[in-house]
């Protein structure tokens, strides 16, 4: 996994941006959401994050 590649285009949010809110406690997308700013703008990256963040919990 590269924790630089970018997930929402429109804030600039990256993979590692994604995994440092769910360590502080982000749970759903809208936590992400609001530490990160990700999905504020166009919203396109929501199925992608939600999609990681999936990923991430089985893999812990």
């Amino acid at each position: 996994m590269n924790p630089d590649k970018v997930l929402c285009p429109c804030k600039k949010v990256t993979k590692g941006d994604v995994l440092k809110a769910m360590d502080k406690g982000a749970k759903k997308f809208k936590d992400v959401k609001e530490m990160t700013g990700a999905g504020d703008k166009c919203g396109k990256c929501k199925e992608d994050i939600k999609a990681f963040m999936k990923k991430q919990k089985k893999e812990e």
